[in-house]
């Protein structure tokens, strides 16, 4: 955060006289509306700002104790003063709570490492803070019940420039930034997504051949059905038979050291049943991992699509991936647990560990992924539904779509994850 641009910011706060609602939308960011205008607290590390008017979406709803002071203290809070040093802006308020007025300040410190949003009362106490700091990591201790000590003066070096407009400005420093964190979160999700897609690739590689165990099958069959019909060519010691199949065909089969020459059927029998369920195995080994790369493939172009950094953080996916979840996805918007069918397995689990009243969705007339909203409540938001049915699309190897919706008892299974249903509704999406 430039200290210059800090002291404009500071001047144009003065203005104000209410502190009309706050609280934090990120991690890291604080929103503070004063009238219509809405300034943005990013106190992100090293790479602080205050940005003004700008669209940034609630992530979710921070209930920390900070979150708890911050919005009770402050809302609709009468402004008594805007005080702008160096890096750090202090805003004192008094706020009308049901017992007492009392006087509380809010201090943003812009300063690096140790970038803080503190609540103060009138005597520089901690109330709460963004950030804690213990004895171990400073000399300057800020947690609650401790008097705030001021920090040393620093001398800063920076070039001022003329600004126009400075609410465009911050907008446009905003932009910047938002984009770049964008790419940057984007970048590392999909680096994650692409080294499972390679390890999967991988190992469908190393898969053995299955025409191979399939051939290898049918020769050990052979072998048996030869020797059983030809026991009495066989000699003692012979290291091979060399007679002809049922066909005609000369043919050797080669004799392993057995102590009863008669168990040389049941030996290649068993031979072949376990290359025949090797190969069976191997199939469905690879039908599995088939499903779990095109899963990780759709994974990777909604990521690809995406716009905005909370859909990002949403669509994080785990490091270390449960077992009893390796056929379903689980994603978290807002309070809402939406999981996915990353194949038939997973669609079935769904359609079985689900509940009444959760909606169901599903691409219309389209072979695809199940999605399960999880839902106690009366009515979702629009905007849930909206990301289901985003999910619906994606995972269904789809650009855009219909998805229909409703409750999961309102769906009825006829085989597997074929189902029938009823009662529903539509949303059309593109991602």
């Amino acid at each position: 955060m430039k200290a210059f641009v800090l002291k404009k910011i500071a001047e144009k706060l003065k203005n104000y006289k209410i502190i009309k609602k706050v609280f934090r939308i990120d991690e890291n960011l604080i929103l503070m509306q004063f009238d219509k205008d809405r300034y943005y607290f990013d106190l992100t590390k090293g790479n602080s700002d205050i940005y003004i008017n700008i669209d940034y979406p609630l992530v979710k709803k921070f209930k920390a104790p900070f979150d708890i002071v911050l919005e009770k203290k402050f809302t609709k809070a009468k402004i008594l003063g805007v005080e702008c040093n160096e890096r750090i802006l202090t805003i004192t308020a008094k706020n009308n709570n049901n017992f007492k007025k009392e006087i509380v300040k809010i201090r943003f410190e812009f300063t690096g490492r140790y970038t803080n949003a503190i609540i103060l009362n009138e005597f520089d106490e901690v109330i709460e803070s963004l950030r804690h700091i213990s004895e171990s990591q400073s000399s300057r201790i800020v947690k609650p019940g401790v008097k705030l000590k001021e920090l040393p003066p620093r001398e800063i070096k920076e070039k001022e420039f003329e600004i126009d407009d400075l609410e465009n400005y911050t907008k446009k420093l905003f932009e910047k930034k938002y984009e770049k964190k964008v790419n940057e979160t984007k970048k590392v999700i999909l680096n994650r997504i692409n080294k499972k897609i390679k390890e999967i690739e991988k190992k469908i590689k190393k898969l053995p051949d299955i025409e191979e165990l399939d051939k290898k099958s049918q020769t050990y069959r052979k072998y048996a059905d030869v020797a059983m019909a030809n026991l009495h060519l066989i000699k003692p010691f012979e290291k091979e038979l060399k007679t002809y199949d049922f066909e005609g065909n000369e043919t050797t089969v080669p004799l392993p050291e057995l102590k009863n020459i008669n168990q040389i059927g049941n030996y290649y029998y068993r031979l072949s049943k376990k290359a025949k369920k090797k190969a069976e195995n191997i199939d469905i080994e690879k039908g599995f991992l088939t499903s779990q790369l095109q899963f990780l493939q759709n994974y990777k172009k909604l990521v690809e699509n995406a716009k905005d950094l909370s859909s990002l953080k949403k669509y994080q996916p785990n490091r270390k991936e449960k077992k009893e979840d390796e056929n379903i996805a689980k994603f978290m918007f807002d309070d809402y647990l939406i999981m996915v069918g990353k194949n038939e397995k997973g669609n079935i689990k769904l359609l079985k560990i689900s509940n009444a009243n959760d909606i169901w969705m599903h691409i219309k007339n389209y072979p695809g992924a199940h999605v399960i909203i999880k839902n106690n409540k009366l009515k979702i938001d629009e905007k849930i539904l909206n990301e289901g049915a985003k999910l619906a699309v994606a995972f269904s190897n789809k650009d855009e779509g219909i998805v229909d919706y409703t409750k999961r008892k309102f769906v009825k299974i006829k085989d597997k994850a074929n189902v029938e249903y009823g009662k529903y509704s539509s949303i059309k999406v593109k991602l």
